[in-house]
């Protein structure tokens, strides 16, 4: 036992923390707030001018944006790895700075060629989280296929026969509701605004965004082939060698909170296993595409006891919460610089623990 251990125990190590609070009070929120030191952060691309397949999903950062968003953050929080965070989840060392992991999902190309210059100037080594289906561009998510047509449909002129075409096959198959009421209110909608409406496809759903591509001539295995929106293999092995850890996504990124528990377990373990045999065993890590907000606290149990180091999340932690499940944080969600996001997010989580603890 250290000098440090023996002293962190008594009344100096009390007034060591006090000042640690003092000199970073944003850090110590944090702390405070999710439960540990760790302020794990989460994006999906860095980009100056946002593709087409993005567009109508979220608003990616600017490389400046991104840069003064790390720029503050490292302010307060010590950079810290994926393996690190991991050992100490799982009983390791202690994390007991307050320290930043960054980490980005869907295995986007931009994470590549824009982000990370930028973290490697920062002395960042983030986490890629991938969807087993994306890799070397086999497959294009359903999302990215929806901004895409959406993209496609709001450039045709109001009088073009394809807008009605490709709201009539939306509103046909539902993918806006299930109930009869709505599905009428579902059918003037998709008529009044395709683009809006084929962004409502969910991933049960996903097979009628083949059904308005044919309609709008667009060639999915073209984009793919040409664009090569995600990363390869040797890419990301690449990667790696500088550091750069590895996590699943899933197959093909569902929303865990509308899949059967079967489904769900297969998911999550299947896609770390295929992970971890093409990126090695030390790749145990999911991610949840979404949130894991509302799945049965049953289920990180069994995840934890069947090969899955630890989870995360984008939902408001729970305090007593097990320590391998992680939330993140997402900057995605506005131009808002990261200091504005994450000072709401802490003054809106207090306000929502506070809420729950008054309930009972």
């Amino acid at each position: 036992m250290s000098v440090a251990d023996v002293i962190s125990g008594g009344g100096l190590g009390r007034r060591l923390r006090w000042m640690d609070a003092l000199r970073n009070p944003l850090g110590t929120a944090c702390h405070h707030a999710y439960g540990s030191p760790v302020l794990a952060v989460v994006y999906h691309a860095v980009c100056d001018t946002v593709p087409d397949h993005l567009k109508h999903i979220y608003r990616p950062r600017t490389p400046k944006e991104f840069t003064e968003d790390l720029d503050f953050l490292l302010k307060h929080f010590e950079p810290t790895d994926l393996p690190t965070v991991t050992g100490s989840a799982m009983g390791g060392p202690e994390i007991r700075r307050p320290s930043l992991l960054v980490t980005f999902d869907d295995g986007m190309r931009e994470v590549a060629e824009v982000a990370m210059p930028i973290l490697r100037r920062k002395g960042i080594r983030p986490a890629l989280y991938l969807n087993l289906n994306f890799l070397d561009n086999k497959t294009l998510f359903y999302r990215h296929k929806a901004s895409l047509l959406a993209e496609r449909l709001s450039r045709l002129a109001e009088a073009d026969p394809r807008r009605a075409v490709c709201a009539a096959t939306l509103a046909r198959a539902g993918a806006t509701t299930n109930s009869a009421a709505a599905n009428s209110a579902a059918a003037n909608s998709a008529t009044a605004d395709p683009a809006a409406a084929v962004m409502k496809v969910s991933w049960h759903q996903r097979a009628v965004l083949d059904e308005v591509a044919t309609v709008l001539e667009f060639d999915t295995a073209d984009f793919l082939a040409t664009r090569k929106p995600y990363l390869t293999r040797d890419e990301i092995a690449d990667l790696m060698t500088e550091g750069v850890s590895i996590g699943a996504h899933g197959f093909d990124h569902p929303n865990h909170r509308l899949l059967t528990p079967d489904q769900r377990k297969e998911e999550v373990t299947g896609s770390v296993a295929g992970i971890r045999e093409l990126f090695g065993p030390g790749c145990g890590s999911f991610a949840f595409p979404y949130s894991d907000e509302g799945l049965p606290e049953a289920l990180f149990g069994e995840l934890y006891g069947d090969g899955v180091d630890l989870t995360f999340g984008t939902s408001w932690p729970r305090r007593g919460g097990p320590q391998r499940r992680i939330q993140r944080i997402c900057f995605e969600n506005g131009p808002a610089p990261a200091k504005q996001q994450l000072v709401k997010r802490l003054l809106r989580g207090g306000a929502g623990n506070m809420k729950r603890a008054l309930a009972g």
